[in-house]
């Protein structure tokens, strides 16, 4: 069994970013409206949507069981359980083979709908993440290239 987690650096980094965030929307707020209420609900604002976003919605976990089976889990509580083999796997989009060098998603497509979805990963720590992704068969170096030959009329 392993087990994937959050990178504690980059939780605390985000937060850093949301106290920066609130403090300027304080100051613009204050500054345009001239009032301290509407500056202090402005900052709280968006410091609690930083808040919930990185300790909430971006803090989880991922474990890959010996049964063939990825369990994500945020704060401790199990959001979904995947069938390894019955998904597909890719640090791509379905339409796409290129993507930003600091995006950490993981894409799956299942086999029986082709319906794709993703996995935010972007807590994770690098190693982690390719490590995962080789687990996962998504990265696959050792694979015959295969040509294919264009007919020009």
């Amino acid at each position: 069994m392993k087990e994937y987690k959050s990178k504690f650096t980059k939780m605390i980094f985000e937060t850093l970013l949301g106290l920066c965030a609130s403090w300027f929307v304080y100051n613009l707020a204050g500054k345009l409206t001239h009032s301290f209420l509407f500056a202090v609900i402005g900052a709280a604002a968006v410091l609690a949507f930083f808040l919930i976003k990185v300790f909430y919605t971006d803090f989880i976990s991922i474990i890959l069981t010996e049964d063939k089976k990825m369990v994500v889990k945020r704060c401790n509580k199990v959001i979904n359980i995947f069938d390894i083999e019955q998904y597909y796997w890719s640090e791509y989009p379905k339409d796409c083979k290129t993507k930003n060098e600091d995006d950490q998603d993981i894409y799956y497509v299942c086999k029986e709908t082709g319906k794709e979805n993703y996995i935010d990963a972007s807590n994770l720590k690098g190693e982690d993440y390719e490590q995962l992704l080789e687990d996962l068969g998504a990265k696959n170096e050792n694979k015959q290239v295969i040509k294919v030959e264009t007919i020009k009329k």
